[in-house]
């Protein structure tokens, strides 16, 4: 609830990244915020596929529990997490931008993220075809989270994919 409303917060003033040109990717109605709560710093990203498509993300703040968008039809197991694509940065580093790459299916290939110092991290969950799309912030913003759109809803047949995403960027001041 907590999460939800700082959300809507950030957005209601303007703080988060706006406009077609922050998505990487494709923007659809199935969609979902991953966002930190204040004093908790985005720091990482998990990419779990189930049926060759990306379905599940997790993202990682310090200081506090990770959260989960997850599109699947059924609870990801075990093996399929373990074999998770995971980019986690160092601690003291902040994400500042993000890229990802495509699949011949236009789905997520891999999501890596970036700092204004050059450290970068990926999470692989596909064969990419296509060249990384980056996104910054911009100078004193960090990534404070992720939007990400799915192909199609989380229930019903068939399996949702990761199909775009886009930053959420606060003011780091």
């Amino acid at each position: 609830m907590l999460t939800t409303f700082v959300a809507a917060m950030l957005v209601a003033f303007g703080t988060v990244g706006e406009g077609e040109e922050m998505v990487v990717g494709q923007t659809t109605a199935y969609h979902t915020s991953l966002i930190a709560v204040p004093g908790h710093d985005f720091y990482g990203l998990q990419i779990a596929v189930r049926r060759d498509r990306p379905c599940q993300v997790r993202a990682f703040f310090r200081g506090a529990s990770p959260r989960t968008a997850q599109f699947c039809t059924r609870r990801m197991t075990r093996r399929q997490l373990a074999g998770a694509g995971t980019a986690t940065l160092r601690a003291g580093e902040r994400v500042n931008g993000i890229s990802a790459c495509f699949t011949e299916d236009e789905r997520v290939g891999a999501v890596r993220l970036y700092t204004f110092a050059d450290q970068a991290a990926t999470a692989e969950a596909g064969e990419c075809v296509t060249e990384y799309r980056t996104v910054w912030c911009q100078r004193g913003w960090t990534v404070q989270g992720v939007q990400l759109y799915f192909d199609r809803a989380a229930a019903g047949p068939g399996q949702a994919s990761l199909v775009g995403l886009r930053p959420l960027c606060v003011n780091s001041a």
